[in-house]
């Protein structure tokens, strides 16, 4: 579409909108998602493109390495020590303690590396409430409240409240959730557009008449039965 478009148009800009459908969210292969690796460097885990350190984490103590605005590799090196890791993608784990301003900060939080866990289970209930909450919403918005699901409202009901104090801090996997390359993430469709030198933007969550597609095929149903009705009126008019 982006070749016919400057084929057709030439210096010109096209401005892409697209609903908020699953199937325009999904990432590369490569692309820097949290949930595509694992805590530790082992299993099945896909290898993440390079990306830079935050320059907005938090300043490293007194005498320690600013990391700040490095380049980070996502797999560790064709000459690690251990055999086993060379050009092997990292774990979560890994790549924290790489941010060492981040690292520094979550063990302070938490006393001791024992005490760090991978995914803690509000994180974990949260993600499964946050389902419940797209299913009930959706079922609104088309107005279908009989489609919600009763467990859905129970879940919701009686989710744990995620932990106010150390907010964001909860375990590793949230704090590399939080971390701004990660956040600045964006989906592949998005990539495509503006690597090209388009726009591309996304309409409001539940919001998909917003799309001027959704406009001209409500104004072509709206055409097709004044037509019908106009039909129907000049058939009965003759049957009398």
């Amino acid at each position: 579409m982006i070749a016919v478009f400057e084929h057709t148009h030439p210096n010109c800009t096209r401005v892409f909108i697209f609903d908020r459908s699953s199937a325009h969210k999904g990432y590369a292969d490569n692309a820097l998602n949290v949930n595509s690796i694992n805590i530790n460097p082992a299993g099945k885990q896909k290898k993440l493109r390079d990306t830079k350190i935050p320059l907005n984490n938090p300043d490293p103590a007194p005498s320690e390495e600013d990391t700040r605005g490095h380049t980070q590799s996502m797999c560790f090196p064709s000459d690690h020590s251990d055999p086993r890791l060379r050009g092997q993608p990292k774990g979560i784990r890994a790549v924290l303690e790489e941010r060492k301003s981040i690292w520094d900060k979550l063990t302070s939080i938490h006393g001791s590396h024992r005490k760090l866990v991978g995914k803690c289970g509000s994180c974990t209930k949260s993600q499964v409430c946050k389902d419940a909450e797209h299913c009930v919403a959706l079922a609104d918005a088309m107005g279908q409240d009989d489609s919600i699901k009763v467990e859905d409202i129970n879940l919701i009901e009686n989710a744990v409240p995620p932990i106010a104090d150390n907010e964001g801090w909860c375990c590793m996997h949230q704090v590399l959730t939080l971390q701004e390359d990660f956040q600045n993430e964006k989906p592949l469709i998005q990539t495509v557009i503006e690597d090209a030198g388009h726009i591309c933007l996304f309409l409001p969550w539940f919001h998909c008449k917003l799309n001027a597609i959704e406009m001209l095929w409500g104004y072509a149903k709206y055409c097709a039965c004044r037509i019908h009705s106009r039909a129907l009126h000049a058939h009965s008019s003759l049957a009398f």
